[in-house]
C-alpha cells in the first residue's frame, strides 16, 4: 500500500533578463529527436545557454536590430505544443520577430507535421528546414559526437550540468562535429535529469539486480542498465504505460515532465532519483543559412536563441517542482539516492564510458569531463 506523502510547494525565484545582447553562435534550417515515439506531447525525449533563469513572463524587451532583407524560416519539431522544446521555439519566435521589426518570420510546425525525427533532421541538413529542436539521443545517428551525453552519472548536479552546457570550449568542440553535417548548435536547454520509476524500492546498486526496465533503443542506455544488473528491455514509448500496468516491465526511466504527463507514477510505487542522464534539449539551425546571414542578423539570432534557452530553463525548474508535488500527492514516494550510491553506479558503468570513447573519440569525452571538473571547481570556490 502506498504511503501518502505531503505535497511540497516549491517557490522558485527567477532572474529576469533585461535585454538581448549579441553573442556569437550559428544557424540554418532543421529539427529532430530520438526515437520518434519518445518525443511525443508532454513527453518522452524532447533541452542550454547562458546561466540563470528568466521569468516566463518576460516579453519582448531588447533593442530592435535593423534587418534589411525579409526572412521566413521554418521550425520543425516532433513534439507537441505543451513541451519545453515547443515553448523554447515559441519564445525565440516572439523575440526575433519583435526585435527584427517584423522582417523575420518564424513558422512553427509541431507534432511531426514535417515528418518524423529522421526526416526532420534530413530536412535541416538539406535546407528545407531552417531550425529543429530535439534531444541529444536523437542526433547520434547524424552527428555521433552527441553520444557523449550518454555517459552515465557524469553530472553530479543540475547546476554543474547547466554550466557545462554553456561551456564555450565544449560547445565549440561539439559544433566542429555538427558543422561537418551542415548542422549548427545554437545552444542547449534541459528538462532536468532522467529519473527511474519502479514498483521496487531501491536504495543500493544491488537493488537494481533483475529489474525489468524499459529503455530507449540506444546501445549506451542498454549497456548502462545491464552494467547495474538490470534487465534492459527496449520498448516503444507508446507501450510503456500498458507494460507497467500489466507488469510486463517493472520500471522505466524518463524526466519528471514525462513521468507526470504520461501518468507513469499511477502505476508505480516509487520514483528513484537516479539522475543518471541529463535530458538535454538541443536548439539546431542549418549551418549554411547561418553563415549566409549578415553579421547583425547572426548576432540577433544568437542573442534571441540564448534568451529563449534561459527562459526554457526557468520553465523546466517550475515544471520539475510541480511534477514532484503531483507525484507525492498521489502517494508515490520519491527516493533520493545517496551520492555514494550514484558514484558506485558510475563506476559500474565504466564499460559504457569505454564504448562512448571508442565511438566519439577521446577529445570530446575529455572535453566534457574537463568541463564538469571546471564547473565543480567554480561552484566550490
Amino acid at each position: 500500500m502506498r504511503k501518502k506523502t505531503a505535497s511540497v510547494v516549491l517557490a522558485i525565484t527567477m532572474a529576469v533578463l533585461t535585454g538581448c545582447s549579441g553573442g556569437s553562435s550559428s544557424v540554418s534550417s532543421g529539427a529532430a529527436e530520438a526515437p520518434a515515439l519518445d518525443a511525443t506531447a508532454g513527453a518522452e525525449e524532447p533541452s542550454g545557454a547562458a546561466s540563470g533563469n528568466e521569468s516566463p513572463d518576460s516579453g519582448e524587451a531588447g533593442e530592435k536590430v535593423a534587418v534589411d532583407e525579409s526572412y521566413t524560416w521554418t521550425v520543425a519539431m516532433n513534439v507537441a505544443e505543451t513541451t519545453l522544446n515547443y515553448k523554447m521555439m515559441e519564445k525565440f519566435k516572439e523575440l526575433i520577430e519583435a526585435r527584427s521589426d517584423g522582417k523575420i518570420t518564424l513558422n512553427l510546425y509541431a507534432n511531426g507535421q514535417l515528418g518524423n525525427d529522421t526526416e526532420q533532421m534530413q530536412g535541416l541538413i538539406e535546407g528545407s528546414n531552417d531550425f529543429v529542436t530535439t534531444i541529444t539521443s536523437g542526433l547520434t545517428s547524424f552527428v555521433p559526437a552527441y553520444g557523449v551525453f550518454d555517459l552515465p552519472n557524469a553530472f553530479p548536479d543540475l547546476d554543474t550540468m547547466r554550466k557545462v552546457l554553456d561551456d564555450e570550449t565544449f560547445v565549440s568542440t561539439l559544433n566542429k562535429d555538427s558543422a561537418t553535417t551542415n548542422v549548427r548548435l545554437m545552444g542547449m536547454a534541459d528538462a532536468g535529469f532522467r529519473q527511474t520509476t519502479s514498483n521496487r524500492e531501491i536504495h543500493e546498486v544491488g537493488d537494481f539486480s533483475g529489474l525489468k526496465i524499459r529503455v530507449i533503443q540506444n546501445p549506451y542506455h542498454i549497456a548502462y542498465w545491464q552494467s547495474l544488473g538490470a534487465n534492459a528491455l527496449a520498448m516503444d514509448f507508446s507501450e510503456v504505460y500498458v507494460g507497467l500496468q500489466q507488469k510486463t516491465i517493472d520500471a522505466q526511466e524518463n524526466p519528471y515532465m514525462n513521468i507526470v504527463a504520461n501518468k507513469f507514477y499511477e502505476t508505480q510505487d516509487y520514483v528513484i532519483e537516479t539522475n543518471h542522464l541529463g535530458h538535454v534539449i538541443v536548439f539546431l539551425m542549418n549551418d549554411s543559412l547561418y553563415t549566409s546571414l549578415p553579421a547583425q542578423v547572426q548576432e540577433l539570432v544568437d542573442a534571441c536563441a540564448q534568451e529563449a534557452i534561459v527562459y526554457t530553463r526557468g520553465l523546466a525548474d517550475e515544471s520539475i517542482a510541480q511534477d514532484k508535488a503531483t507525484i507525492e500527492a498521489s502517494g508515490t514516494a520519491i527516493i533520493s539516492l545517496d551520492p555514494a550510491v550514484q558514484k558506485e553506479m558510475k563506476e559500474k558503468a565504466s564499460g559504457v564510458y569505454d564504448q562512448v570513447r571508442q565511438d566519439v573519440g577521446d577529445q570530446l569525452v575529455d572535453a566534457l569531463l574537463d568541463a564538469i571538473d571546471a564547473a565543480g571547481s567554480n561552484t566550490h570556490q
